[in-house]
């Protein structure tokens, strides 16, 4: 059995990484900017995390959500005091498209409603409704097109006259857009579409699959937009995070 031909790939086969640097087979180094779509960004083998894998890999390596996990208990705890989340509630699931998936969905349960307002050139995964969300025909297939999703412009008048009409169970936007090129949503702009999803009785998701967990700063890229967006900004339990890090160096 061979693998499925999806992506284009260069000639390159990286075997090991350590900190921000990967190697080839021929000991080729090379500085990693990529994190293998920025899921290991921070960084390769930090011996902290090798010992604690190893740890747990030799006492148990999977099981069910049907039984109780005091490990996921103790980090969605941690995620919400660096995030600033703490009111929140975690659902850890596989990948950046699932997430997605299952934030759409709740929307449209917790609404009843159907419709989305996604922005152009934006990518939110290849799955399902994920795709549907995500503004490139390219990868969407006719299954995956049901006429649900308004793509607008980054003008909230444009946004609210969709939303004024009382059909739109969600509104999805990227933290800072990567696919579609790096375009970053104003801050007054994210604050008045916060503002228009409560009026109109919407939910807004922040997909920040790719700009979240400190990678611009904050813990989220949207929280540059400060309070007034209604969440807090979680800037000094990230240090921490951070300084935390530094110390197992």
């Amino acid at each position: 059995m061979n693998l499925f031909d999806v992506y284009s790939t260069f000639p390159i086969n990286i075997v090991r990484g350590e900190g921000c640097y990967v190697y080839d087979e021929q000991g080729n180094r090379y500085l990693d900017f990529y994190g293998g779509h920025a899921v290991i960004s921070i960084g390769h083998s930090h011996p902290y995390l090798v010992k604690s894998m190893s740890e747990q890999l030799q006492n148990l390596m999977f099981y069910s959500n049907s039984v109780v996990n005091r490990l996921q208990e103790k980090l969605a705890y941690e995620l919400g005091e660096i995030s600033g989340y703490q009111d929140y509630s975690a659902f850890f699931v596989n990948s950046g498209a699932e997430a997605n998936e299952n934030a759409l969905k709740l929307a449209s349960f917790h609404t009843g409603k159907s419709k989305v307002i996604a922005f152009k050139d934006s990518f939110h995964g290849r799955t399902s409704a994920a795709v549907e969300v995500t503004d490139n025909p390219a990868i969407t297939a006719p299954i995956n097109i049901n006429q649900n999703v308004y793509f607008a412009d980054m003008n909230i008048e444009e946004v609210e006259k969709r939303l004024s009409e009382r059909d739109v169970c969600a509104v999805i936007i990227e933290g800072i857009s990567g696919v579609g090129g790096i375009k970053v949503p104003d801050n007054n702009f994210l604050i008045e579409l916060r503002k228009l999803t409560v009026k109109y009785g919407s939910v807004l998701i922040l997909d920040e699959i790719q700009s979240g967990y400190g990678r611009t700063g904050k813990f989220f890229a949207h929280q540059w937009a400060g309070d007034k967006t209604g969440f807090d900004n979680g800037s000094k339990r990230y240090s921490k995070w951070i300084s935390f890090f530094r110390s197992v160096d």
